[in-house]
């Protein structure tokens, strides 16, 4: 606010400004102080809003001292740039101050006091090392360099050198806070897995997609910054030259565009590290507990294979689709985008770009169902593999005693060679196709364009100069990251929801009835205790192995007391397992 009054007192030269810009100039800076002391005894870290203000007000400042010197060779008068300087002078010490960390020997209101391995602190920043660091140390990783100045020191690691997990993803409560939200889910009738864990990771995911909405806006800006640069150097020298000042904001403007578009990339991928761990662990504890109480009819539906097959590939597989879940839109739109500024920029000849990558679009979508095809087949061959292991290892015994191993590893070797691996050889080479199509286009793109603006237009936006020809280049690399990863998103987000769809056809699955059990505590060691105890209880159950079966066995009664040992003996099919 104060630069634009400012601005506006060197267009009308009004004094009325200049005592207004200086009065709130001195406030705001007064009330930066106050809340400088009070953040210095009050948190360990540095305040954001607080270093964002005082860097604002240097750059601010420096540029209204530079139009100060600037009116001041047309009308020499030195106030304002000595009362600029001085402030710029001040502004920057302010902000050394700021991001200066705290003495750890000084006491913090809001620091926390705990151990790392206490529970006494249930703060979500608890054992986060970059908890309480400045806002450039968590966009440049700066955070990081002490354990590894650390570990080259020592030439080696030890794990107390590393970092640890913060609680917010680490430790039982975690599983705990989301299997009851879970069942909260269930109680009310209401089952969507994915309702639960958008409403866990939705703050995370929506804070990477304004990192990537941020990265693609600097992205988009740069042809057009480059447009302005190489205007600017035909120019300069001419009659309307630039002054040399604009030049160098179009330098500063392009270096801070790739500056800004490098960090707020690298943030948005740092960001979604913590919901991929996260998820991780709560889908593998939800898979685990539910594998637990699966009935007989529903475990009779899901083989070893199939459960091992659950926790070792869907649970990563739909994790691993968090990564990928803001190229759903970025891409899109950034096509859409850069084919408009190709529009822009060389006209109706950009069509022929436009027809290329709706020919890709085609193509990429019929190989993407012949990959979706190979990847089903490769995954049943998988959970067939897993199945046959598991039964020889639960079989090992009689396999050995009758010398079955050939016949056994032959078996094994069969589905994966014959069936799981060549699934996976297609599906590789259908990927390599997909990329070198896309790879293709991207040059096929830039060819067409070229050529027909040259051959059928060539003056509605002027001849083929260098700023239309580097300006337009760096369009279609723009077009190449969508182009050549979009296959790839597409593949893992169609893989995302066959893991999803099998993650939810488990947790659908009937459970065991726990309200027929009674738990009761039992205190081994208490003096009360004594060997008539009955500690296994069973009156009037009757048992049955699948839903529509008969029971298997009626009004059974049982008790086993402390110290007691119980056999249960029986002919062959007389109901011993049941």
């Amino acid at each position: 606010l104060c630069t634009a009054i400012h601005l506006v007192r060197h267009q009308q030269q009004h004094p009325v400004s200049w005592i207004l810009a200086t009065d709130l100039q001195l406030l705001s800076t007064m009330s930066a102080l106050v809340f400088h002391c009070v953040q210095y005894t009050r948190s360990p870290g540095s305040s954001d809003a607080l270093l964002g203000y005082w860097l604002a007000s240097v750059g601010l400042s420096l540029e209204m001292t530079h139009r100060e010197a600037r009116h001041m060779s047309m009308a020499p008068k030195a106030d304002g740039v000595l009362v600029q300087s001085a402030y710029v002078g001040a502004a920057a010490i302010a902000f050394v101050l700021e991001i200066t960390t705290r003495p750890l020997s000084q006491p913090f209101a809001l620091s926390c006091d705990c151990e790392d391995d206490s529970e006494c602190c249930e703060a979500e920043h608890c054992g986060d090392p970059k908890a309480h660091v400045n806002i450039f140390s968590r966009l440049v990783f700066m955070w990081v360099t002490p354990a590894i100045d650390n570990g080259l020191a020592q030439s080696r690691y030890h794990e107390e050198d590393l970092f640890g997990i913060p609680k917010a993803i680490s430790g039982a409560q975690v599983n705990e806070e989301f299997l009851a939200e879970w069942e909260c889910q269930n109680a009310g009738k209401s089952q969507s897995l994915l309702r639960v864990l958008a409403k866990s990771v939705g703050r995370d995911v929506l804070v990477s997609g304004l990192y990537m909405a941020l990265a693609t806006t600097a992205q988009l800006l740069q042809p057009l910054v480059l447009k302005k640069v190489i205007g600017f150097f035909q120019a300069y020298g001419s009659d309307s030259s630039p002054s040399i000042d604009e030049g160098l904001m179009l330098a500063l403007g392009m270096g801070s565009l790739g500056l800004v578009r490098a960090v707020a990339y690298q943030a948005h991928w740092h960001v979604l590290m913590k919901p991929y761990l996260w998820l991780e662990k709560v889908l593998a504890a939800l898979v685990y507990r539910k594998v637990l109480r699966l009935s007989s009819e529903s475990r009779s539906k899901h083989s070893i294979g199939e459960i091992a097959s659950y926790l070792g590939v869907d649970v990563g597989t739909l994790a691993t689709s968090i990564n990928y879940v803001h190229f759903v839109w970025d891409y899109p739109l950034r096509i859409a985008v850069v084919l408009y500024m190709l529009y822009q920029t060389v006209g109706y000849a950009s069509m022929a770009g436009v027809a290329l990558l709706v020919f890709n679009t085609a193509v990429s979508a019929s190989i993407a169902r012949v990959v979706q095809r190979y990847v089903k087949k490769y995954v049943d061959s998988r959970d067939r593999r897993m199945q046959t292991v598991s039964e020889t290892v639960a079989n090992i015994k009689g396999i050995k005693l009758y010398a079955w191993q050939d016949a056994f590893i032959k078996r094994i070797e069969k589905i994966r060679h014959r069936l799981e691996l060549a699934a996976l050889r297609k599906v590789g080479l259908w990927k390599s196709i997909l990329t070198l199509v896309s790879s293709l286009v991207t040059v096929l793109i830039g060819l067409a364009t070229f050529a027909i603006y040259a051959l059928v237009d060539g003056s509605s936006h002027g001849p083929l100069t260098s700023q239309l020809i580097f300006v337009s280049l760096s369009l279609f690399m723009l077009l190449e990251e969508p182009l050549a990863q979009g296959p790839t998103v597409v593949s893992v987000l169609i893989g995302a929801a066959r893991s999803y769809s099998r993650i939810c056809a488990l947790t659908a699955s009937c459970e065991v009835n726990t309200d027929a059990v009674d738990r009761v505590p039992y205190d081994r060691d208490s003096p009360s205790t004594s060997a008539d105890d009955v500690l296994v209880s069973i009156e009037d159950g009757s048992f049955k192995w699948l839903s529509t079966d008969e029971p298997t066995l009626r009004d059974v009664n049982l008790q086993c007391r402390r110290d007691e040992l119980v056999a249960v003996i029986g002919k062959v099919g007389a109901g011993k397992s049941s």
